[in-house]
Protein backbone atom coordinates (compact mmCIF):
# COMPACT_ATOMS: atom_id res chain seq x y z
CA UNK A 1 0.00 0.00 0.00
CA UNK A 2 1.42 3.46 -0.94
CA UNK A 3 2.31 5.94 1.77
CA UNK A 4 -0.77 7.31 3.52
CA UNK A 5 -0.24 11.07 3.30
CA UNK A 6 -2.02 13.34 5.71
CA UNK A 7 -3.20 15.45 2.76
CA UNK A 8 -3.95 14.03 -0.67
CA UNK A 9 -4.25 16.87 -3.23
CA UNK A 10 -6.30 16.03 -6.29
CA UNK A 11 -5.18 17.92 -9.39
CA UNK A 12 -1.97 19.74 -10.30
CA UNK A 13 -3.47 22.93 -11.72
CA UNK A 14 -2.94 26.32 -10.08
CA UNK A 15 -5.31 25.54 -7.19
CA UNK A 16 -3.68 22.18 -6.44
CA UNK A 17 -0.19 23.61 -6.83
CA UNK A 18 -1.00 26.42 -4.44
CA UNK A 19 -2.24 23.94 -1.84
CA UNK A 20 0.84 21.75 -2.28
CA UNK A 21 3.22 24.73 -2.15
CA UNK A 22 1.76 26.00 1.11
CA UNK A 23 1.66 22.48 2.57
CA UNK A 24 5.37 22.21 1.76
CA UNK A 25 6.06 25.58 3.40
CA UNK A 26 4.30 24.47 6.58
CA UNK A 27 6.13 21.14 6.63
CA UNK A 28 2.95 19.09 6.24
CA UNK A 29 2.72 15.54 4.94
CA UNK A 30 1.06 15.71 1.50
CA UNK A 31 0.90 14.06 -1.91
CA UNK A 32 -0.12 15.67 -5.21
CA UNK A 33 -1.94 13.58 -7.84
CA UNK A 34 -1.96 14.85 -11.42
CA UNK A 35 -3.72 13.01 -14.25
CA UNK A 36 -1.26 14.16 -16.94
CA UNK A 37 2.53 14.23 -17.23
CA UNK A 38 2.77 17.97 -16.54
CA UNK A 39 1.73 20.32 -13.75
CA UNK A 40 -0.03 23.62 -14.29
CA UNK A 41 -3.45 22.59 -15.62
CA UNK A 42 -4.83 25.37 -17.81
CA UNK A 43 -2.06 27.75 -16.67
CA UNK A 44 0.84 26.22 -18.60
CA UNK A 45 3.27 27.68 -21.10
CA UNK A 46 3.73 25.51 -24.18
CA UNK A 47 6.53 25.48 -26.74
CA UNK A 48 6.31 25.16 -30.50
CA UNK A 49 9.88 25.21 -31.74
CA UNK A 50 11.36 28.47 -30.49
CA UNK A 51 7.92 29.99 -29.87
CA UNK A 52 6.19 30.05 -26.49
CA UNK A 53 2.51 30.51 -25.76
CA UNK A 54 0.23 30.15 -22.75
CA UNK A 55 -2.86 28.00 -22.46
CA UNK A 56 -4.94 31.17 -22.30
CA UNK A 57 -4.33 34.91 -22.15
CA UNK A 58 -3.27 34.75 -18.51
CA UNK A 59 -2.05 37.73 -16.53
CA UNK A 60 -1.29 38.44 -12.90
CA UNK A 61 -3.13 41.47 -11.56
CA UNK A 62 -1.68 43.15 -8.49
CA UNK A 63 -4.91 42.93 -6.49
CA UNK A 64 -3.58 41.05 -3.46
CA UNK A 65 -0.34 42.55 -2.11
CA UNK A 66 0.61 39.39 -0.18
CA UNK A 67 0.14 37.17 -3.24
CA UNK A 68 2.08 39.59 -5.44
CA UNK A 69 4.93 39.73 -2.93
CA UNK A 70 5.08 35.92 -2.76
CA UNK A 71 5.17 35.55 -6.55
CA UNK A 72 7.84 38.25 -6.75
CA UNK A 73 9.93 36.31 -4.25
CA UNK A 74 9.67 33.25 -6.50
CA UNK A 75 10.34 34.91 -9.85
CA UNK A 76 12.47 37.93 -8.93
CA UNK A 77 13.39 39.99 -11.99
CA UNK A 78 11.53 37.54 -14.23
CA UNK A 79 8.22 39.05 -13.13
CA UNK A 80 7.72 41.90 -15.56
CA UNK A 81 5.47 44.94 -15.36
CA UNK A 82 3.61 45.07 -18.65
CA UNK A 83 1.71 48.00 -20.11
CA UNK A 84 0.13 46.79 -23.33
CA UNK A 85 -3.13 48.02 -24.89
CA UNK A 86 -6.10 45.96 -25.98
CA UNK A 87 -8.71 46.60 -28.64
CA UNK A 88 -12.13 45.41 -29.73
CA UNK A 89 -12.62 44.55 -33.40
CA UNK A 90 -16.23 45.15 -34.40
CA UNK A 91 -17.89 45.84 -37.72
CA UNK A 92 -14.51 46.04 -39.44
CA UNK A 93 -13.10 48.66 -37.05
CA UNK A 94 -10.82 48.71 -34.04
CA UNK A 95 -12.08 50.27 -30.81
CA UNK A 96 -9.82 51.02 -27.88
CA UNK A 97 -10.40 48.87 -24.82
CA UNK A 98 -11.16 50.22 -22.31
CA UNK A 99 -13.56 52.30 -24.34
CA UNK A 100 -12.35 55.87 -24.82
CA UNK A 101 -14.60 58.81 -25.68
CA UNK A 102 -12.60 60.33 -28.51
CA UNK A 103 -11.98 56.91 -30.06
CA UNK A 104 -15.71 56.15 -29.99
CA UNK A 105 -16.46 59.56 -31.47
CA UNK A 106 -14.12 58.91 -34.39
CA UNK A 107 -15.24 55.36 -35.05
CA UNK A 108 -19.01 55.37 -34.58
CA UNK A 109 -21.75 56.72 -36.79
CA UNK A 110 -22.93 60.07 -35.30
CA UNK A 111 -26.49 58.81 -34.95
CA UNK A 112 -25.33 55.74 -33.00
CA UNK A 113 -23.06 57.92 -30.89
CA UNK A 114 -25.89 60.26 -29.92
CA UNK A 115 -28.08 57.27 -29.05
CA UNK A 116 -25.37 55.98 -26.70
CA UNK A 117 -25.05 59.40 -25.07
CA UNK A 118 -28.80 59.68 -24.61
CA UNK A 119 -29.10 56.20 -23.13
CA UNK A 120 -26.30 56.83 -20.65
CA UNK A 121 -27.44 60.29 -19.56
CA UNK A 122 -31.08 59.25 -19.16
CA UNK A 123 -31.93 58.27 -15.55
CA UNK A 124 -31.73 54.50 -15.10
CA UNK A 125 -33.96 52.38 -12.88
CA UNK A 126 -32.51 51.61 -9.48
CA UNK A 127 -32.01 48.14 -8.18
CA UNK A 128 -29.86 45.22 -9.26
CA UNK A 129 -30.47 42.90 -12.20
CA UNK A 130 -30.41 39.16 -11.69
CA UNK A 131 -28.95 38.45 -15.14
CA UNK A 132 -26.01 39.81 -17.10
CA UNK A 133 -28.12 41.18 -19.96
CA UNK A 134 -30.24 43.26 -17.60
CA UNK A 135 -27.20 44.39 -15.66
CA UNK A 136 -25.21 45.46 -18.74
CA UNK A 137 -28.19 47.24 -20.30
CA UNK A 138 -29.14 49.09 -17.12
CA UNK A 139 -25.56 50.19 -16.54
CA UNK A 140 -24.44 51.10 -20.06
CA UNK A 141 -27.55 51.46 -22.22
CA UNK A 142 -28.95 49.07 -24.80
CA UNK A 143 -26.84 50.20 -27.78
CA UNK A 144 -23.44 50.05 -26.11
CA UNK A 145 -24.27 46.85 -24.22
CA UNK A 146 -25.49 45.07 -27.35
CA UNK A 147 -22.49 46.03 -29.44
CA UNK A 148 -19.62 45.40 -27.06
CA UNK A 149 -20.81 43.30 -24.12
CA UNK A 150 -23.82 41.09 -24.82
CA UNK A 151 -22.73 39.77 -28.21
CA UNK A 152 -19.28 38.95 -26.86
CA UNK A 153 -20.69 37.23 -23.78
CA UNK A 154 -23.02 35.10 -25.89
CA UNK A 155 -20.05 33.86 -27.93
CA UNK A 156 -17.80 33.30 -24.94
CA UNK A 157 -20.27 31.42 -22.76
CA UNK A 158 -22.49 29.81 -25.41
CA UNK A 159 -25.57 31.09 -23.63
CA UNK A 160 -28.05 33.92 -24.05
CA UNK A 161 -26.83 36.76 -21.78
CA UNK A 162 -30.28 36.92 -20.20
CA UNK A 163 -29.53 33.43 -18.85
CA UNK A 164 -26.10 34.36 -17.50
CA UNK A 165 -25.29 35.49 -13.98
CA UNK A 166 -23.79 38.93 -13.45
CA UNK A 167 -20.76 37.07 -12.05
CA UNK A 168 -19.56 36.36 -15.61
CA UNK A 169 -18.08 39.86 -15.62
CA UNK A 170 -15.43 38.44 -13.29
CA UNK A 171 -14.72 41.89 -11.86
CA UNK A 172 -13.60 43.17 -15.26
CA UNK A 173 -16.25 45.90 -15.46
CA UNK A 174 -15.76 47.38 -12.01
CA UNK A 175 -13.33 49.98 -13.29
CA UNK A 176 -15.13 50.52 -16.60
CA UNK A 177 -17.59 53.33 -15.94
CA UNK A 178 -19.34 53.57 -19.28
CA UNK A 179 -21.76 56.18 -18.04
CA UNK A 180 -18.74 58.44 -17.65
CA UNK A 181 -17.82 57.72 -21.26
CA UNK A 182 -20.95 59.51 -22.41
CA UNK A 183 -20.22 62.45 -20.13
CA UNK A 184 -16.65 62.54 -21.40
CA UNK A 185 -17.90 62.94 -24.95
CA UNK A 186 -19.66 66.12 -23.89
CA UNK A 187 -16.81 67.44 -21.76
CA UNK A 188 -13.95 66.67 -24.16
CA UNK A 189 -12.45 63.73 -22.30
CA UNK A 190 -11.57 65.54 -19.08
CA UNK A 191 -12.60 62.40 -17.20
CA UNK A 192 -10.88 59.10 -17.87
CA UNK A 193 -12.41 55.64 -17.88
CA UNK A 194 -10.49 53.45 -15.43
CA UNK A 195 -9.64 49.86 -16.18
CA UNK A 196 -6.78 47.51 -15.44
CA UNK A 197 -6.84 45.51 -18.66
CA UNK A 198 -3.73 47.16 -20.11
CA UNK A 199 -1.45 46.98 -17.04
CA UNK A 200 -0.48 43.73 -15.39
CA UNK A 201 2.38 41.51 -14.23
CA UNK A 202 3.73 38.74 -16.41
CA UNK A 203 6.63 36.24 -16.15
CA UNK A 204 9.36 36.71 -18.77
CA UNK A 205 9.05 33.15 -20.14
CA UNK A 206 5.30 32.81 -19.95
CA UNK A 207 2.65 32.49 -17.28
CA UNK A 208 3.57 28.83 -16.80
CA UNK A 209 6.75 30.02 -15.07
CA UNK A 210 4.65 30.56 -11.95
CA UNK A 211 3.52 26.93 -11.95
CA UNK A 212 7.08 25.80 -12.65
CA UNK A 213 8.45 27.84 -9.73
CA UNK A 214 5.80 26.48 -7.39
CA UNK A 215 6.50 22.92 -8.54
CA UNK A 216 10.24 23.42 -8.05
CA UNK A 217 9.58 24.04 -4.34
CA UNK A 218 7.88 20.66 -3.93
CA UNK A 219 9.63 17.42 -3.06
CA UNK A 220 9.62 15.39 -6.30
CA UNK A 221 8.65 12.14 -4.57
CA UNK A 222 5.41 13.76 -3.41
CA UNK A 223 4.18 14.32 -6.98
CA UNK A 224 2.43 11.45 -8.74
CA UNK A 225 2.02 12.06 -12.47
CA UNK A 226 -0.32 10.15 -14.80
CA UNK A 227 -2.55 9.45 -11.81
CA UNK A 228 -6.14 10.04 -12.81
CA UNK A 229 -8.65 9.89 -9.97
CA UNK A 230 -11.43 7.53 -11.06
CA UNK A 231 -13.22 7.02 -7.76
CA UNK A 232 -13.85 8.71 -4.41
CA UNK A 233 -14.62 5.87 -2.01
CA UNK A 234 -16.48 6.92 1.14
CA UNK A 235 -18.18 5.47 4.21
CA UNK A 236 -21.01 8.01 4.33
CA UNK A 237 -19.19 10.65 6.34
CA UNK A 238 -15.58 10.51 5.20
CA UNK A 239 -13.57 9.82 2.07
CA UNK A 240 -11.61 6.69 2.97
CA UNK A 241 -9.57 6.17 -0.20
CA UNK A 242 -9.11 7.11 -3.83
CA UNK A 243 -9.35 4.88 -6.85
CA UNK A 244 -6.65 5.90 -9.32
CA UNK A 245 -6.50 4.90 -12.99
CA UNK A 246 -9.37 2.49 -12.43
CA UNK A 247 -7.30 0.09 -10.37
CA UNK A 248 -4.90 1.42 -7.73
CA UNK A 249 -6.17 2.46 -4.29
CA UNK A 250 -4.64 5.34 -2.34
CA UNK A 251 -5.59 6.07 1.24
CA UNK A 252 -5.44 9.43 2.97
CA UNK A 253 -6.62 11.34 5.99
CA UNK A 254 -7.64 14.59 4.28
CA UNK A 255 -8.40 15.22 0.63
CA UNK A 256 -8.02 18.60 -1.09
CA UNK A 257 -10.12 18.41 -4.23
CA UNK A 258 -9.66 20.69 -7.26
CA UNK A 259 -11.52 18.45 -9.74
CA UNK A 260 -14.67 19.78 -11.47
CA UNK A 261 -17.54 19.66 -9.02
CA UNK A 262 -19.83 17.71 -11.37
CA UNK A 263 -17.11 15.11 -11.95
CA UNK A 264 -16.43 14.84 -8.22
CA UNK A 265 -20.07 13.98 -7.54
CA UNK A 266 -20.07 11.32 -10.25
CA UNK A 267 -16.87 9.76 -8.86
CA UNK A 268 -18.39 9.11 -5.44
CA UNK A 269 -18.81 5.47 -4.47
CA UNK A 270 -21.35 4.58 -3.20
CA UNK A 271 -23.15 7.04 -5.50
CA UNK A 272 -25.00 10.03 -4.03
CA UNK A 273 -28.81 10.41 -4.00
CA UNK A 274 -30.55 10.77 -7.37
CA UNK A 275 -31.36 14.45 -6.81
CA UNK A 276 -27.67 15.24 -6.21
CA UNK A 277 -26.65 13.39 -9.38
CA UNK A 278 -29.34 15.27 -11.31
CA UNK A 279 -28.01 18.57 -9.98
CA UNK A 280 -24.50 17.60 -11.09
CA UNK A 281 -25.75 16.84 -14.60
CA UNK A 282 -27.09 20.39 -14.92
CA UNK A 283 -23.60 21.84 -14.41
CA UNK A 284 -21.82 22.86 -17.60
CA UNK A 285 -18.27 23.88 -18.42
CA UNK A 286 -17.03 25.69 -21.48
CA UNK A 287 -14.13 24.13 -23.39
CA UNK A 288 -11.48 26.10 -25.24
CA UNK A 289 -9.74 25.35 -28.54
CA UNK A 290 -6.54 27.30 -29.14
CA UNK A 291 -5.22 27.90 -32.66
CA UNK A 292 -1.60 29.05 -32.71
CA UNK A 293 -0.04 30.68 -35.79
CA UNK A 294 3.71 31.33 -35.78
CA UNK A 295 4.39 34.19 -38.18
CA UNK A 296 7.50 35.44 -39.94
CA UNK A 297 7.17 39.09 -38.95
CA UNK A 298 8.18 41.01 -35.81
CA UNK A 299 4.60 41.65 -34.58
CA UNK A 300 1.05 41.11 -35.76
CA UNK A 301 -0.55 44.08 -33.99
CA UNK A 302 0.32 46.63 -31.31
CA UNK A 303 -2.09 44.93 -28.86
CA UNK A 304 -1.64 42.34 -26.16
CA UNK A 305 -5.23 41.19 -26.85
CA UNK A 306 -7.96 41.82 -29.40
CA UNK A 307 -11.61 40.93 -28.64
CA UNK A 308 -14.16 39.85 -31.26
CA UNK A 309 -17.84 40.27 -30.36
CA UNK A 310 -19.12 39.78 -33.94
CA UNK A 311 -20.59 36.37 -34.77
CA UNK A 312 -18.75 36.34 -38.11
CA UNK A 313 -15.56 35.38 -36.29
CA UNK A 314 -15.28 31.88 -34.78
CA UNK A 315 -12.84 33.15 -32.15
CA UNK A 316 -13.50 35.49 -29.23
CA UNK A 317 -9.98 36.68 -28.50
CA UNK A 318 -6.59 36.96 -30.13
CA UNK A 319 -3.54 37.45 -27.97
CA UNK A 320 0.07 37.95 -28.95
CA UNK A 321 2.50 36.49 -26.37
CA UNK A 322 5.39 38.64 -27.59
CA UNK A 323 3.47 41.77 -26.55
CA UNK A 324 3.70 40.44 -22.99
CA UNK A 325 7.40 39.51 -23.15
CA UNK A 326 9.84 39.67 -26.05
CA UNK A 327 11.26 36.33 -24.90
CA UNK A 328 8.11 34.54 -26.12
CA UNK A 329 9.22 34.46 -29.78
CA UNK A 330 12.45 34.64 -31.81
CA UNK A 331 13.71 38.00 -32.97
CA UNK A 332 11.89 39.15 -36.07
CA UNK A 333 9.06 36.65 -35.58
CA UNK A 334 5.92 36.41 -33.48
CA UNK A 335 3.01 34.11 -32.68
CA UNK A 336 -0.70 34.77 -32.27
CA UNK A 337 -3.11 32.60 -30.32
CA UNK A 338 -6.82 32.56 -31.10
CA UNK A 339 -9.35 31.28 -28.58
CA UNK A 340 -12.43 29.38 -29.75
CA UNK A 341 -14.79 28.58 -26.86
CA UNK A 342 -17.17 25.65 -27.35
CA UNK A 343 -18.98 22.77 -25.69
CA UNK A 344 -17.90 19.15 -26.06
CA UNK A 345 -20.67 18.45 -28.55
CA UNK A 346 -19.93 21.43 -30.80
CA UNK A 347 -18.35 20.78 -34.23
CA UNK A 348 -15.31 22.92 -33.39
CA UNK A 349 -14.33 20.67 -30.48
CA UNK A 350 -13.85 17.67 -32.76
CA UNK A 351 -12.78 19.52 -35.92
CA UNK A 352 -9.50 18.25 -37.43
CA UNK A 353 -6.52 20.57 -37.09
CA UNK A 354 -6.20 21.30 -40.81
CA UNK A 355 -9.86 22.27 -41.11
CA UNK A 356 -9.51 24.47 -38.04
CA UNK A 357 -6.50 26.14 -39.59
CA UNK A 358 -8.36 26.96 -42.81
CA UNK A 359 -11.48 28.20 -41.00
CA UNK A 360 -9.62 30.41 -38.56
CA UNK A 361 -7.13 31.73 -41.12
CA UNK A 362 -9.93 32.80 -43.45
CA UNK A 363 -11.43 34.89 -40.64
CA UNK A 364 -8.03 36.15 -39.53
CA UNK A 365 -7.42 37.75 -42.92
CA UNK A 366 -10.36 40.07 -42.23
CA UNK A 367 -8.56 41.47 -39.19
CA UNK A 368 -5.35 42.51 -40.94
CA UNK A 369 -3.24 41.69 -43.97
CA UNK A 370 -1.58 38.29 -43.61
CA UNK A 371 -0.52 35.72 -46.19
CA UNK A 372 -0.22 31.97 -45.85
CA UNK A 373 3.45 32.29 -46.79
CA UNK A 374 4.12 34.15 -43.53
CA UNK A 375 2.93 31.22 -41.41
CA UNK A 376 5.99 29.22 -40.38
CA UNK A 377 4.22 26.85 -37.98
CA UNK A 378 0.76 26.04 -36.66
CA UNK A 379 -0.74 23.95 -33.89
CA UNK A 380 -3.96 23.49 -31.96
CA UNK A 381 -4.60 22.75 -28.30
CA UNK A 382 -7.86 21.59 -26.72
CA UNK A 383 -8.60 22.53 -23.10
CA UNK A 384 -11.62 20.89 -21.42
CA UNK A 385 -13.33 22.47 -18.40
CA UNK A 386 -11.80 25.88 -19.22
CA UNK A 387 -14.62 28.03 -17.79
CA UNK A 388 -17.62 27.30 -15.56
CA UNK A 389 -20.81 28.51 -17.28
CA UNK A 390 -22.40 30.76 -14.67
CA UNK A 391 -26.10 30.70 -15.46
CA UNK A 392 -28.72 32.62 -13.51
CA UNK A 393 -30.11 30.63 -10.62
CA UNK A 394 -27.24 28.16 -10.80
CA UNK A 395 -25.90 29.35 -7.47
CA UNK A 396 -28.60 27.30 -5.76
CA UNK A 397 -27.53 24.17 -7.63
CA UNK A 398 -23.87 24.78 -6.88
CA UNK A 399 -24.67 25.39 -3.22
CA UNK A 400 -26.55 22.10 -3.15
CA UNK A 401 -23.53 20.24 -4.52
CA UNK A 402 -21.01 22.07 -2.33
CA UNK A 403 -23.16 21.42 0.73
CA UNK A 404 -23.46 17.73 -0.12
CA UNK A 405 -19.72 17.34 -0.66
CA UNK A 406 -19.26 19.25 2.59
CA UNK A 407 -20.92 16.37 4.44
CA UNK A 408 -17.67 14.46 3.96
CA UNK A 409 -15.70 15.82 6.88
CA UNK A 410 -12.25 15.28 5.39
CA UNK A 411 -12.97 16.58 1.85
CA UNK A 412 -11.95 20.18 1.09
CA UNK A 413 -12.85 21.99 -2.14
CA UNK A 414 -10.71 24.68 -3.75
CA UNK A 415 -10.28 26.11 -7.24
CA UNK A 416 -12.36 27.41 -10.10
CA UNK A 417 -13.72 24.05 -11.28
CA UNK A 418 -14.27 22.50 -7.87
CA UNK A 419 -16.20 25.47 -6.48
CA UNK A 420 -17.69 26.42 -9.87
CA UNK A 421 -16.65 30.03 -9.42
CA UNK A 422 -14.91 32.39 -11.81
CA UNK A 423 -11.65 32.93 -9.91
CA UNK A 424 -8.37 34.59 -10.90
CA UNK A 425 -4.89 33.33 -10.09
CA UNK A 426 -4.45 35.60 -7.06
CA UNK A 427 -7.74 34.22 -5.68
CA UNK A 428 -6.58 30.62 -6.17
CA UNK A 429 -3.21 31.26 -4.56
CA UNK A 430 -4.71 33.00 -1.53
CA UNK A 431 -7.43 30.36 -1.12
CA UNK A 432 -4.85 27.56 -1.23
CA UNK A 433 -2.82 29.25 1.51
CA UNK A 434 -5.84 29.77 3.74
CA UNK A 435 -7.18 26.25 3.18
CA UNK A 436 -3.91 24.54 4.08
CA UNK A 437 -3.42 26.83 7.06
CA UNK A 438 -6.90 25.88 8.27
CA UNK A 439 -6.10 22.19 7.91
CA UNK A 440 -2.87 22.72 9.87
CA UNK A 441 -4.74 24.93 12.36
CA UNK A 442 -2.24 27.79 12.07
CA UNK A 443 -2.70 31.52 11.49
CA UNK A 444 -1.83 33.09 8.15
Amino acid sequence: MPHVADIQILGGGPAGLSAAYHAEKLGLDYALLESSAQLGGNCRTMRLGDFRFDTGAHRLHDKDPEVTAEIRSLLGDDLLEVHAPSEIFSDGRFFAFPLRPLNLARQLNPAILMRIIAENLWPKPRGSSADFAGYATSQYGRTLADRFLLSYSAKLWGEDPSQLSTDVAGGRLKGLDLASVARDLLFRGRRKARHLDGSFLYPSLGFGMIAECLAARLEPERIQFNSKVTGLIHDGGRIVRLEVNGARDIEGRRFVNTLPISLSVRLLSPPPPAEVLAAAESIRYRNLVLCVFCIDRPYFSPNASIYFPDEAFPFTRLYEPKRRSHHMAPEGQTAIVLELPCFSGDPIWGMPAEELRETVFAALKQVGPISSGEVVDFTTLRLPFAYPVLQTGLDRTVSQLVDYLGTFRNLHLTGRSSLFRYLHFHDLFRDGRELVAGIANVDV
